[in-house]
Parts: structure tokens; C-alpha cells; sequence
């Protein structure tokens, strides 16, 4: 048992620095291995400057929140699904 959440660690710290990032139409955006957003970049000519820095902030705080939402309940459903299994 100790082996495996010692490979799951190793594979978490691998998907903390694995990223991708996107572009189109003066916003990016960049996410880690796991779901997390590292940043998020909105051209300024969306919006006024002094609201910026909030809008991505708010964006990026959103986001990570609606992928642990996610996430808790996938894990919910899994762990129901293996119940039913008797795993």
C-alpha cells in the first residue's frame, strides 16, 4: 500500500508541472496537470485597465473552484461505483 501512494505522489508532483496553455483573441489562459490555473491573461482592450488584474483574478478563482466542485464529485461517483463493485 505504501508503494502505491508513494507512485501517486510522484505522479501528482508530474501533473503539477505539466501545462498547457491557450490563446485566441487577446486572452490566455494557462492550466497544470491538474486542472489548476496557473494564470490567465486578458487583453486590456476587453475592458478598462483598473479592472483588469480583478477580472482575470476573479476568472482564474472561478475556474479552479468549478474544477474541485468537479472533481469532488467524480471522486463521490467513483467511490459509489466501486462500492457496487465491493472494491
Amino acid at each position: 500500500m505504501y508503494e502505491l501512494q508513494k507512485k501517486a505522489k510522484e505522479i501528482q508532483k508530474k501533473l503539477e508541472n505539466i501545462f498547457v496553455e491557450q490563446s485566441d483573441n487577446g486572452i490566455t489562459i494557462k492550466v497544470n496537470g491538474l486542472f489548476k490555473v496557473d494564470s490567465l491573461n486578458i487583453d486590456s482592450s476587453y475592458c478598462a485597465l483598473e479592472k483588469k488584474e480583478k477580472l482575470e483574478s476573479l476568472l482564474k478563482k472561478l475556474f479552479t473552484e468549478a474544477v474541485q466542485e468537479v472533481q469532488k464529485k467524480s471522486a463521490m461517483e467513483s467511490k459509489d461505483l466501486l462500492k457496487s463493485f465491493n472494491l
